[in-house]
């Protein structure tokens, strides 16, 4: 079995326009690239892919094979993530991961994001929500997990439930600050229903109104699930 593989067969995706992984441009990729060198949260198993069957080996085809955690890279979260007895991913409808989504500007934000920050966002009628922060101008050019990210305040959290969003995301690989013996934003989300998308890149997206199609993975039972997330812009339609 051979391990390591992701430069073998991804030398050829290094070309691609940045953050746009050849999309056409009413199309933004947010998703955050996969491979053995992605940032992951301290403690989780390291990704890693291989190739069962290798052509380089003089094998008849190229039959890789992938394993890591639920929570690497771009990944959504449901709620029996961290709330016993709530619905698993699969129990979960897609309408939270695809549809009309706001993107908010919180590059202000200097630490976390309070409940004034969320009350002074126009959330009538928005059912998804990204926050775009520092995170995403600064913490992906890292090369480790860093203590220094914008993450959510409870407060945060309650307004976002109150506003009736069903999904939020943050760019970065938790909404709670980390250490946290609580996760307070974990369970003020989840415990209310509302879906979370983590791990995202903003970077090259602005703020605006956009047509999320958030792709998780189909999985039975789980507490989340790595996903492919792109934004659609405003007044692109998809069929004509």
């Amino acid at each position: 079995m051979e391990k390591s593989a992701w430069n073998h067969l991804g030398g050829q995706m290094g070309n691609q326009p940045k953050n746009r992984a050849g999309l056409p441009d009413h199309m933004i990729d947010i998703s955050v690239t996969l491979s053995e060198s992605t940032v992951i949260y301290p403690g989780d198993p390291l990704p890693e892919y291989g190739l069962i069957f290798s052509l380089a080996n003089g094998e008849i085809a190229n039959v890789g094979y992938l394993k890591h955690g639920i929570h690497h890279g771009t990944h959504v979260d449901v709620p029996c993530h961290f709330i016993p007895g709530a619905p698993t991913f699969d129990q979960m409808p897609a309408s939270h991961w695809i549809g009309s989504v706001l993107v908010a500007d919180m590059t202000h934000v200097e630490r976390a994001i309070s409940g004034k920050d969320i009350e002074r966002l126009p959330l009538a009628g928005v059912e998804r929500l990204l926050l775009k922060t520092q995170n995403s101008l600064k913490y992906y050019k890292l090369p480790q997990f860093t203590n220094d990210f914008i993450y959510l305040e409870r407060s945060a959290c309650e307004a976002i439930v109150s506003a009736g969003v069903k999904t939020v995301g943050l760019d970065y690989i938790t909404v709670d600050p980390h250490g946290s013996p609580d996760f307070p934003a974990h369970r003020t989300l989840l415990g209310h229903g509302v879906c979370i998308i983590e791990c995202i890149n903003l970077e090259n997206t602005e703020a605006g109104e956009y047509y999320l199609m958030c792709l998780p993975l189909k999985l039975e039972g789980t507490d989340g699930a790595p996903a492919r997330a792109i934004l659609l812009e405003k007044g692109f339609q998809a069929f004509r």
